[in-house]
């Protein structure tokens, strides 16, 4: 999301670096190619592509206590804290509703009157409290998602029955004219109707996708206008890179081809061609507004079956990935824009790793993960999580900090409850409630446990239910609490039982970060399980109850700045390490990193890992995880003394 506000930093200056006319021009940018030809139509195949895994579903998978759980109930408790007026507050305006409240107790921010993006959090607010209501069983929760449902319902109506923005319809019309910047009015409708939508799918609430519906019924009238006038550019505009997969979404869902037919209108965005066509569209881009486009084409790719697109979503992964590489944290971005392949050592600054990105970058790494089953997938995601979506929440508050600075003597911003609303706290609070989604996925012969995260799921069919109840010791019964730079032991726990007694394999992620292949026992017996092609350790045997273990080898590692061989970032397994102090750390040559551990008196853990004394120039510098770093000075990156 292209920053206006963000007062703590000043970063007006983002969206003022360039004219009005040029950004909103940048934005209307379209191939000769596009402009000469009609819109396609899409095409669903007689036979659509069965995924590899299936992600198991809200309501079936529980947190266990641990930093995931605490994590996602500062957002949940932060969600109830905001009243249904609170949410509805810019919709309320924009039917005529009365909102009885002094302009000072009135959502501010992004969220205030006077902001064009005004409502777009309400629908971050909808898929997150969906997600939550679904996978708690929280009748309550459930309640209060009807309750805003039936205030967009009611605003739509008054509107005339279609328009449900919490901005005004003039917006777009300004859009289509293009003489001045207005902001991007195609992303906050997204928000409204892609929270409605999560809404449907999880609590199956008709209403909805019934408001769902008219709204695209304006959309058709808006885009069939748009293509008589010859201006399918404007299409394009206003953000609205997310429309592709909410269209794709609801046809989905529906089989209505008037979803069918708005993809075919919002599909095929210049950066679509040129990735098809082995180019490099992405650097200097704004990133959080192309990365939803590869959602939409994941997503096309899943309801029409055309290999086109999940071409697309494999060409942009080598770009933005691949070829391209990241901070140690997977950030790839730096002003929101996308950093030049291999030239990080040029950006480490106070506005890099917007957690926008983050979030949307795991949903990709997701699809790509269900339709291979490749464990490069699930690291990256592990990694996204621990440095990204836990190291951009506060644990304290739940807020969020925009960008995760890598400049060395940096501190995190955060937001506040009511007066920041940043695109990053929408994007956050949905975060949060995907963990469950992230852990198990079906296979057509068994289960895959992708993510090392406290957990129980309880799923499967009539006379074939399967129950893993997961918990994960990071220090391990052999670690080494003494010697610096030693090998320590990351243990994770399987209690499985199936109640047929029929044989089925388990698949366990061998992370990339492990030293070696895992070690594996059943009920306290080795067993020699060899690690496969797509990096998992696979046990196939008849399950009725067994307990499993895998030890996993970890040790500090040294990873490289791309761009920069000077610079390294230091990781324990998945977690970038985060050195408490005000200027860049000079390691000493042979330097030892030592271990320091703290007894807790917490249920499940006696041992508080991840805390380290690094050897530097300027003495000993405490090592923490970036994700507990809260209002510190910190640096990401070291360098070695010459």
């Amino acid at each position: 999301m292209r920053s206006q506000f963000y007062p703590a930093l000043a970063l007006l200056a983002l969206v003022c670096l360039a004219p009005a006319a040029s950004l909103h021009a940048q934005e209307l940018q379209v191939s000769a190619a596009r402009k000469a030809e009609a819109v396609q139509p899409l095409h669903v195949a007689a036979t659509l592509p069965v995924p590899s895994l299936t992600s198991v579903q809200p309501g079936e998978v529980t947190l266990l206590p641990g930093l995931f759980r605490a994590r996602r109930e500062l957002t949940k408790a932060y969600l109830k804290r905001l009243t249904t007026d609170d949410i509805l507050q810019n919709y309320y305006l924009e039917a005529g509703i009365s909102v009885d409240k002094p302009y000072d107790q009135l959502m501010q921010g992004w969220e205030a009157p006077s902001s064009q993006l005004r409502g777009h959090f309400a629908g971050h607010w909808l898929s997150a409290v969906a997600h939550f209501a679904a996978t708690d069983h929280d009748p309550l929760m459930a309640e209060r998602a009807s309750e805003v449902v039936e205030g967009l319902k009611r605003c739509q109506a008054l509107n005339g029955g279609e328009w449900v923005g919490s901005i005004p319809r003039k917006y777009f019309r300004i859009l289509e004219e293009g003489k001045r910047f207005i902001w991007s009015p195609q992303y906050t409708l997204h928000k409204t109707m892609m929270g409605l939508f999560d809404d449907y799918v999880y609590l199956n609430d008709k209403d909805a996708l019934a408001v769902d519906s008219r709204s695209a019924d304006w959309f058709l009238s808006w885009t069939d206008h748009l293509l008589k006038e010859g201006k399918e550019n404007v299409i394009y505009s206003g953000e609205s890179g997310g429309m592709l997969e909410l269209w794709a979404e609801l046809y989905g869902a529906t089989k209505d081809p008037r979803y069918l037919t708005l993809a075919s209108r919002y599909d095929m965005p210049d950066m679509f061609r040129s990735l098809l066509a082995g180019g490099d569209p992405l650097t200097d881009d704004h990133a959080n507004a192309s990365i939803p486009w590869v959602q939409g084409a994941a997503k096309v790719y899943d309801v029409t079956g055309d290999p086109t697109y999940r071409k697309i979503v494999e060409d942009f992964w080598k770009d933005a990935v691949t070829d391209r590489g990241m901070f140690a944290t997977t950030g790839a971005n730096a002003g929101e824009f996308w950093i030049p392949r291999g030239q990080f050592g040029r950006f480490l600054g106070d506005r890099t790793q917007e957690h926008c990105t983050v979030y949307n970058m795991v949903r990709v790494a997701q699809d790509l993960f269900r339709w291979t089953g490749d464990s490069r997938y699930a690291d990256y995601i592990e990694r996204a999580l621990y440095n990204g979506i836990l190291a951009q929440q506060n644990p304290e508050t739940g807020m969020v900090t925009y960008f995760l600075p890598m400049a060395p003597g940096a501190k995190k911003v955060w937001s506040t409850e009511t007066h920041d609303f940043w695109c990053c706290l929408g994007t956050s609070v949905q975060a949060q409630a995907m963990y469950e989604g992230l852990i198990y996925y079906r296979a057509p012969d068994g289960v895959t446990v992708s993510q090392y995260i406290p957990s129980e799921a309880k799923f499967g069919d009539a006379g074939h239910q399967i129950r893993i109840e997961q918990t994960v010791d990071t220090t391990g019964d052999r670690s080494n609490f003494t010697r610096p730079d030693a090998t320590t032991e990351f243990v994770v726990h399987l209690a499985v039982s199936s109640d047929d007694g029929r044989p089925w394999t388990l698949r366990v992620r061998q992370p990339a970060w492990a030293i070696g292949p895992g070690q594996v026992t059943i009920d306290g017996k080795a067993v020699e399980v060899p690690v496969s092609k797509l990096g998992f350790l696979e046990i196939r045997r008849p399950w009725t109850s067994a307990k499993v273990a895998i030890t996993f080898g970890k040790r500090i590692t040294r990873e490289p700045l791309p761009g920069d061989a000077r610079r390294f970032a230091l990781l324990d397994g998945p977690v970038v390490l985060a050195a408490l102090t005000d200027r860049e750390p000079q390691l000493t040559a042979n330097a030892a990193i030592t271990p320091q551990y703290e007894h807790i008196y917490a249920a499940g853990s006696s041992w508080q890992s991840g805390h380290f004394l690094a050897d530097t120039t300027r003495g000993a510098v405490r090592l923490v995880p970036l994700y507990e770093v809260v209002n510190q000075t910190y640096c990401v990156y070291f360098s070695t003394a010459p």
